[in-house]
């Protein structure tokens, strides 16, 4: 029938900067699924030409004369009965400004370049530092369809867009770059329900997925109707190309199968992790990666998640025991190594901490011995990690956790050592429960006593975490309120905490700034994650 279209939306896991490579696979996704006895309509996300966000690319001529070329490329191998929808930095050659633009392209011209109103700038968004604001509704009618599109966070200011021609549309499509955060699927669709209930219009919402540095990108994309009900839901974490039709204005009953996912969250955030740490280290071309592994939940939970995503031949653990390291550590460190089939090396630390403490012996006369001798054996283990990084070129994984992060329970050019933190937005009770689930579902192998036992630093006889900090149950919800509720020192103490505890655990946060900004990149999975989310100023008296 006249008005009867096919839709082909693409969630799509584009690599930052590959221009030449994103143009050539959005090509060939659509020479696979072109027909030439019907319309179609082939969607793409936000800036999926260049990967979202290029940063300070966006300002080379270089790369603008790379974007322009593609576009044309890919404009030329459009046909009359296709449409294309994908979104790509615009260059504005009078006024030199720069635009994030969704391209309509049909039968080898550009119909249309939308460019987008609403500039994200807060949290990991920077956004009106490139781009300029655009100022035109864009409505494209196909075969009587009345399609609607936008970017991103345009559709989350719907209301505030709204103008003449938008009137009776029936299909919103947006475009989206949208990193995943806890609970934030959740948000979307209940955004997007009451939206487009309100307004009497389908949706189309497609994101892209894909990791990119410390952001992770979650795909979730979904179809809603007219009615407030998500029709469909595409996988979290992989890419999916889904076909479906519509006709008379309204989704096609049977083209559109009624699949909604329903994952719960430490499920999506272990995948949201595991694809993160996937990209960074392939889309880098990186060989392999290499783990320090103690025998303590941490490392653990590394070492297993490296397991799932990578050949087991390109990951290698090292041991490395002071006269401080257990037994059990390195029995329990052995054993999954064994259980996991990953090879390992035991490289003892006592001959080189002996050397260090004896090199400063005169220097150290008449001072009594603390953390300083604790810190030269972190030290040291971060020294062999790092020449065995160098040498085989696997790439150092930092092992540490957000609660350690964030009161500097670590060593700096010790254990802080390594290229990248799957763990780092994560606190150290959300270690211990995703491991625990995870194990449960047989996805991850952990022994049970690397979980059940106490953590430990062993830098020091008899030592436990506990010794320090308050017990990690208490330490993580005093932090959580701190840094992701942001309540000040006396909201917390009327959660029932002690002014004492809660003072000491808010000084460490403040005095270990410092150590933060040195941290490796890793996988956001909250909106208050260290680094470009939450950024704090190392010196400052302001009072907590």
């Amino acid at each position: 029938m006249k008005n009867k279209l096919e839709f082909i939306i693409v969630q799509f896991n584009a690599t930052v900067g590959d221009i030449e490579g994103n143009a050539t696979r959005i090509i060939d996704i659509i020479s696979k699924n072109r027909s030439l006895n019907t319309t179609k309509i082939f969607v793409f996300p936000e800036l999926a030409l260049c990967g979202y966000s290029p940063e300070d690319l966006l300002y080379r001529q270089d790369f603008e004369n790379s974007i322009n070329t593609y576009i044309n490329k890919i404009v030329n191998f459009i046909e009359n009965n296709e449409y294309l929808i994908f979104g790509a930095p615009r260059y504005c050659d009078k006024t030199g400004r720069i635009f994030n633009s969704a391209y309509t392209i049909n039968g080898k011209n550009i119909l249309n370049i939308y460019d987008k109103q609403a500039l994200p700038n807060y949290g990991v968004f920077d956004e009106k530092r490139y781009f300029s604001k655009g100022s035109k509704n864009f409505i494209l009618d196909v075969c009587g369809n009345k399609l609607c599109i936008l970017v991103c966070e345009d559709a989350w200011s719907y209301e505030s867009l709204k103008s003449d021609n938008m009137k009776n549309i029936d299909f919103l499509i947006s475009i989206n770059a949208s990193p995943f955060e806890i609970e934030k699927d959740k948000k979307r669709k209940n955004y997007f329900k009451n939206l487009t209930k309100k307004n009497n219009i389908n949706l189309i919402y497609l994101n892209t997925v894909g990791g990119q540095d410390e952001i992770v990108f979650d795909g979730s994309s979904f179809l809603a109707n007219r009615e407030g009900v998500i029709m469909h839901s595409l996988k979290s974490f992989s890419e999916e190309i889904f076909n479906f039709s519509v006709e008379n204005k309204e989704f096609i009953k049977g083209s559109v199968p009624n699949i909604v996912g329903n994952i719960n969250n430490n499920s999506l955030t272990y995948e949201a992790i595991k694809l993160g740490t996937k990209d960074y280290i392939s889309k880098s071309n990186l060989n392999g990666v290499l783990i320090g592994l103690s025998g303590g939940i941490d490392s653990a939970l590394t070492l297993a998640i490296a397991a799932e995503i990578f050949d087991k031949k390109n990951i290698e653990a090292i041991l490395m025991p002071s006269v401080y390291t257990s037994d059990l550590s390195i029995q329990l460190a052995k054993e999954q190594c064994n259980i996991l089939d990953i090879n390992y090396s035991i490289i003892s630390i006592e001959d080189i901490n002996n050397e260090i403490n004896n090199t400063l012996k005169d220097k150290f006369k008449g001072l009594s011995k603390d953390i300083t001798e604790e810190n030269i054996q972190a030290r040291a283990r971060g020294l062999i990690l790092m020449a065995i990084s160098n040498k085989t070129g696997k790439v150092l994984l930092t092992t540490g956790n957000k609660s350690e992060l964030a009161v500097g329970y670590s060593t700096l050019y010790g254990d802080m050592c390594g290229s990248f933190a799957p763990l780092k937005d994560l606190y150290k009770t959300e270690v211990f429960t995703l491991a625990k689930e995870e194990a449960n579902r047989g996805k991850i192998s952990i022994p049970e006593a690397v979980i059940e036992r106490l953590p430990t630093a062993e830098l020091s006889k008899d030592q436990y975490d506990i010794d320090t900090l308050p017990p990690y149950s208490v330490l993580d919800e005093i932090l959580i309120n701190f840094i992701e509720n942001k309540k000040s020192l006396d909201e917390i103490c009327e959660l029932g905490f002690e002014k004492s505890l809660v003072s000491s655990v808010i000084n460490m946060v403040i005095r270990n700034e410092y150590k933060r900004r040195q941290y490796a990149p890793g996988v956001k999975i909250r909106s208050e994650s260290f680094g470009r989310d939450r950024r704090f100023p190392i010196v400052s008296k302001f009072k907590y």
